[in-house]
């Protein structure tokens, strides 16, 4: 009778899902294990292919210098260079304004960091987690509840890391899905390379609108004259 408790309890302990923040620590230990999100200071090359809602392909640079909360946005396409601080920004070349592009501080910010961008106040952690699969992948699925949007994260069960996530704006029925492919080593950290975006409704198939890739690093030059290869 002993032996079949133990065992019970045993089996019920191998079942137990991890909450939402443990899951979420542990993507990070995965992610970045020397804790060196905050630290980091790149230039980190990406290509954007997008097809929908139009055909455009852009060549991007993304500065990042965390521990002065700097962010540089520079397209190589349209030659747009802007540099913000934490409460101000600079148009160093091109004609869009500083608030025509204010999304990609944030925006840039935080995909490119994640799972360490989870990090914040700005968003509630669900307790609660999903067994599921995302895309034939065993994974545990995270809610996060932002303002006016709710995100769903995906972190495979085997070792925790990032394989995709959703976002649902305004909690409409429309949404994006984001699948992350391959992982690429910067500055110590394993970040996620590829991201397939698709837009995903209740009624039609999800819509194929594009893919961004990390291509490499290099230490973060302030102002230094960026090539992207």
């Amino acid at each position: 009778m002993i032996q079949y408790l133990f065992l019970l309890l045993l089996v019920s302990a191998c079942n137990t899902i991890p909450s939402g923040k443990e899951v979420l620590k542990e993507s990070i230990q995965f992610h970045d294990p020397r804790n060196q999100w905050h630290k980091l200071q790149e230039n980190i090359r990406v290509r954007s292919d997008f097809i929908y809602p139009d055909t455009v392909l852009n060549g991007i640079m993304i500065g990042l210098d965390n521990p002065n909360k700097l962010v540089s946005y520079y397209n190589l396409t349209y030659e747009q260079h802007i540099e913000f601080t934490e409460s101000s920004c600079v148009v160093l070349e091109g004609d869009r304004s500083c608030d025509q592009m204010a999304w990609t501080k944030n925006f840039y910010h935080f995909i490119l960091g994640l799972p360490m961008t989870l990090q914040n106040e700005e968003g509630i952690v669900q307790e609660s987690v999903v067994d599921t699969t995302f895309h034939e992948t065993a994974s545990y699925r995270v809610a996060i509840d932002f303002e006016k949007e709710k995100w769903h994260f995906y972190f495979a069960k085997a070792d925790y890391h990032l394989v995709g996530f959703a976002s649902n704006k305004n909690f409409e029925s429309k949404a994006e899905e984001i699948r992350t492919d391959d992982l690429i080593e910067i500055a110590g950290m394993k970040l996620p390379k590829t991201r397939s975006w698709w837009i995903t409704t209740d009624s039609l198939a999800p819509i194929y609108s594009g893919t961004d890739e990390i291509l490499g690093s290099s230490k973060w030059l302030k102002n230094e004259n960026l090539l992207f290869e």
